[in-house]
């Protein structure tokens, strides 16, 4: 037998101790009985509470025992490890939190053939369109006090799946973007699997417009035996771009802009990856949107 197993049998037995001191304590006189004189009667009254006294002073010398007995028996591992880790889950999310400053946005997506697209013929043709809204949040510059790494900062698998077109102007490095787990369409009654991407602030071009460009990875919708016909959102990821002003994500213009996909096609003379727009979106601070959308 364990030391732990011991030492649990004896609470049981100091316990067990314990319940009958209290029970003599609150005994009363037997039914029936009564005392002669009012003399007897102060006198076994007195008994009585002596005995009581005497009761309740064992119960609390043996309850203080128990008491000491069960914090004498060493912690499970188990249970050490279950403190350690809930511990540990609430020192992450907070560090999370601190470690990562965002700004949140709602997406209001519109996707449907526009024209111009480069899109195959027949996605489209009926007009038929796909709306969904969808949670962003752009991660800002954010330096570990420990490592002194910018944990925004996204990852090669990130960065190689970023559009290459800021032509002759200059780019910020791709950071972070995360997602609401799914977009919301048709009013909440479907959705759509979606799980972030990266965001970069292009300064200078063409135009000499500040331009967040950035791309969220989803699901995608059925392509064919849906209920939304010859639309559909292309499974993979979904090219967003949008002006800034102040050259920072915490100020993104208010304009419909441009949602495109990237496929490989002929329509700039050899065969390339190139893009083809799918739709348009909007972009409204997410605390905004909460308040307009109530959700």
């Amino acid at each position: 037998m364990t030391r732990a197993a011991r030492m649990t049998l004896i609470i049981i037995a100091v316990l067990l101790q314990v319940e009958s001191a209290l029970a003599f304590s609150s005994t009363s006189l037997p039914c029936g009985h009564v005392a002669s004189t009012s003399t007897s009667r102060r006198s076994t009254n007195d008994d009585d509470s002596s005995g009581g006294d005497d009761a309740s002073e064992e119960a609390a010398r043996l309850l203080a025992r128990a008491k000491a007995i069960r914090e004498s028996i060493p912690r499970s591992t188990s249970a050490v490890a279950e403190d350690a880790d809930a511990a540990s889950a609430d020192t992450a999310d907070t560090s999370t939190s601190k470690r990562h400053p965002s700004v949140g946005y709602r997406l209001y997506v519109d996707i449907g053939r526009e024209s111009g697209t480069w899109m195959e013929p027949r996605w489209g043709a009926s007009g038929n369109r796909i709306e969904f809204t969808i949670d962003v949040e752009f991660l800002t510059p954010s330096v570990n006090g420990v490592s002194g790494v910018d944990t925004s900062l996204a990852d090669e698998e990130i960065v190689v799946r970023m559009v290459k077109d800021n032509f002759g102007g200059k780019s910020s490095p791709v950071r972070f973007l995360t997602s609401s787990e799914s977009a919301r369409l048709r009013g909440g009654f479907d959705k759509m699997t979606c799980c972030g991407g990266g965001y970069r602030i292009d300064v200078g071009g063409a135009n000499g417009q500040s331009v967040v460009r950035f791309f969220i990875e989803t699901e995608g919708t059925p392509a064919t035996g849906s209920s939304y016909g010859d639309i559909s959102v292309p499974k993979g990821p979904l090219y967003f771009s949008i002006p800034c002003f102040g050259n920072s994500v915490t100020n993104l213009s208010i304009k419909e802009s441009p949602v495109t996909v990237r496929q490989i096609g002929w329509h700039t003379g050899w065969r390339r990856e190139e893009s083809r727009i799918v739709g348009t979106f909007r972009a409204k601070k997410i605390e905004e949107a909460r308040i307009i959308d109530k959700y």
